[in-house]
């Protein structure tokens, strides 16, 4: 089973990651919304890295250690509603922050 320490670490990653996901579709809405996504200086696009980078890393960090695996084994099969369900969460706080 995996440690109850590594899964509250791994909420707290997933945690993360949706602010993250968040900051990045708020950075994202306004030059979506004038068609200048293509036509960013490079602080915008620094920003945008800086934002999608450390997301991606906490969402694989999350996606691995909040749903419970056997010792030694493969994932549950519940941990396959728990993945969907956290991926779910990155995509409406992304959504949330481009609808904004």
């Amino acid at each position: 089973m995996t440690s109850p320490i590594l899964r509250l670490l791994g909420a707290l990653a997933a945690l993360g990651s949706a602010i993250l996901c968040w900051f990045l579709g708020d950075a994202l809405a306004r030059p979506l919304r004038q068609g200048k996504l293509l036509s960013l200086d490079g602080s915008h696009y620094a920003l945008l890295a800086f934002l999608l980078v450390p997301a991606l890393i906490l969402a694989v960090v999350a996606l691995f250690w909040v749903p419970p695996r056997l010792a030694g084994g493969g994932p549950l099969p519940e941990g396959w509603r728990w993945r969907r369900a956290l991926v779910l969460v990155f995509v409406a706080a992304f959504a949330v922050g481009l609808a904004r």
